[in-house]
């Protein structure tokens, strides 16, 4: 509520009691509750002077009118949806007394025409335009199925045409049931197929009635049609009793059968009773035709099958071959066709020998035999031999020219054969040349196999002595000596590679400038049995270098005599 006026006082410099008076003016705004109240206050003295205050207050109205409750959310039946209007709900105000309160339903379709949800809104507006509002939903739903009743069974007799129009009519009055929805029409459907035959058993048939929301009831009823015929084989032509060989049983015939009242099966069954093999044996065939009521008729035949046929080799055959011991074929593996099964086929050879190891003749014999024991025979005789040489294994020794001290030891050669074993034989030959250490060797060796084919390498070692001999120790060196001290010649010796060698010794003298100065020299040659010389030479340089000595042990001294008695002079000698 708008507050009321205030009590203002006032008070006067000369009047003790000037007079407030007061004065309230409405102003209308936009609606009845929004407006403005201007308040004057005025102090006036007793001579009429005056002094005023004012206070402005802006009324508005901001609050929504207060609604009732609502009614809840709700799932309904689409037979049993609530009513509802404006009047079911009040509103109150602040301001107004009578606020408006209006009502709106808007429909939201479902998944069917039965299910839909309605949003029902009351809003109360006061007379400023301040609204309020409170809604429900009702969930609009058809879960209830049709009402139907039972459909009833029928039975007709076989018309040879399908009795169609008496399904067709049975069908259209849906086996003689009804239903009723609670929310809509229903449509009827059913499950019939076809007749799978005339009769047999009856054929269960549901109807069932679907309102608009997919909700259904059902109910069955069986149609069934009666026949007391046989079948009719078709063909005037049966298959008669017959004897055929193994690889020309023919095939079962394909029989058809018909019926005065619809369409009849042929079933086919065949046994067999075993023989005296697996190609001999006796069929029995059965056809039996059979209506859908199962009215039968039977026809047999007798297939009597025998094996007298031989089984064939496949591919082509081996041929009679002569090979080398080496190369003999491994026997080949044949297989072998039967015009009524498998053909098992087996495998002899023997060996005749011939004249050596790698000579022989195979007799090679494959046998065919079926399972009723017809048999096919091939043989092939392989006629082997051994031609083909020894071959020596690793390189051979080349032909070479070597120092008779280097003479290679004979290589130990060893052999194979394309068949066997080879055996190697060695032999060596000797050709004298110049000297003792100049020949020619030839080695030969032979490699024989059991058939006495053979294979020669022959090395030809050219020896040559092209060594000279070796001094044995340490040799002369050239010297200079005194002609009293001049050593003898020294006795040298040699060596040879290959065998002894014999040294010869000269010594020649070359005068000096006196008889103890000259020179020696000496030579050494050695020589082997090729000629091949070595020689050493030493230079003996002689010389004289030494005084001679008196021979007197007593010298004569010097001595101080008279005049008159000088002694004689001393004979002296020398050495």
């Amino acid at each position: 509520p708008i507050a009321s006026a205030a009590d203002l006082t006032a008070t006067d410099n000369c009047d003790a009691a000037p007079v407030v008076t007061y004065n309230e003016v409405r102003t209308d705004g936009n609606c009845a509750s929004n407006y403005t109240l201007t308040r004057t206050w005025t102090a006036t003295d007793v001579c009429g002077n005056a002094s005023s205050k004012s206070q402005v207050i802006t009324v508005q109205d901001t609050t929504k009118p207060v609604l009732s409750a609502a009614p809840a959310n709700v799932t309904a039946e689409c037979s049993a949806v609530p009513t509802a209007s404006a009047a079911d709900l009040t509103a109150t105000d602040n301001c107004d007394a009578a606020p408006v309160v209006t009502y709106n339903e808007v429909r939201t379709d479902g998944n069917c025409a039965s299910n839909y949800t309605l949003t029902r809104t009351w809003t109360a507006t006061d007379v400023c335009g301040n609204a309020s509002s409170k809604s429900q939903v009702i969930t609009v739903q058809d879960t209830t199925d049709p009402t139907i009743t039972q459909a009833t069974d029928i039975s007709v007799e076989c018309d040879g045409s399908g009795n169609q129009n008496a399904i067709a009519d049975w069908l259209a009055n849906h086996g003689g049931a009804t239903a009723t929805d609670n929310c809509s029409e229903v449509t009827w459907t059913n499950n019939f197929d076809a007749l799978s035959n005339d009769c047999s058993a009856a054929v269960n048939v549901i109807f069932t009635a679907t309102d608009i929301c997919g909700n259904i009831s059902s109910t069955s009823a069986t149609f069934s049609v009666k026949d007391t015929t046989k079948p009719t084989f078709v063909q005037q032509d049966l298959p008669a009793d017959i004897t055929v060989e193994c690889s020309a049983v023919p095939t079962a015939a394909t029989l058809t059968a018909a019926d005065n009242c619809g369409n009849a099966t042929v079933t086919f069954t065949e046994t067999a009773v075993e023989g005296a093999c697996a190609g001999a044996y006796t069929l029995t065939r059965t056809w039996t035709a059979t209506d859908s009521c199962n009215n039968a008729i039977t026809h047999v035949q007798t297939v009597t099958v025998q094996d007298t046929t031989k089984p064939a080799f496949v591919g082509t055959l081996p041929a009679d071959v002569t090979v080398e011991c080496s190369a003999v074929p491994t026997a080949a593996t044949l297989t072998a066709t039967d015009n009524c099964g498998n053909a098992t086929v087996t495998f002899t050879e023997t060996s005749a020998e011939g004249a050596c190891a790698g000579a022989y003749t195979l007799t090679r014999t494959w046998t065919a035999t079926d399972s009723c024991n017809n048999a096919t025979t091939h043989v092939q005789k392989v006629t082997v031999q051994d031609t083909t040489k020894p071959a020596f294994v690793g390189t051979l020794p080349a032909d070479v020219t070597v120092e008779c001290s280097a003479v290679p030891t004979a290589a130990t050669l060893t052999a194979t054969d394309n068949c066997g074993t080879a055996s190697v034989t060695y032999s060596e030959t000797s050709a004298e040349g110049a000297c003792a250490g100049a020949y020619t060797l030839t080695r030969t060796w032979t490699a024989t196999d059991a058939c006495s084919n053979v294979t020669t390498h022959v090395q030809k070692v050219a020896v040559q002595d092209t060594t000279k001999p070796t001094f044995v120790g340490t040799l002369p060196a050239d010297v200079t000596v005194e002609c009293s001290a001049v050593p003898t010649a020294a006795t040298l010796t040699a060596t040879d590679n290959c065998g002894n060698a014999t040294v010869t010794f000269t010594e020649t003298a070359a005068e000096g400038a006196c008889a103890g100065a000259y020179t020696l020299t000496r030579t050494w040659t050695a020589t082997d049995s090729c000629n091949n010389a070595i020689t050493h030479v030493q230079t003996v340089t002689v010389q004289d270098t030494t005084k001679p000595t008196f021979v007197e042990e007593v010298l004569p001294a010097d001595v101080t005599v008279e005049c008159s008695a000088v002694p004689a002079a001393a004979t002296l000698t020398a050495t």
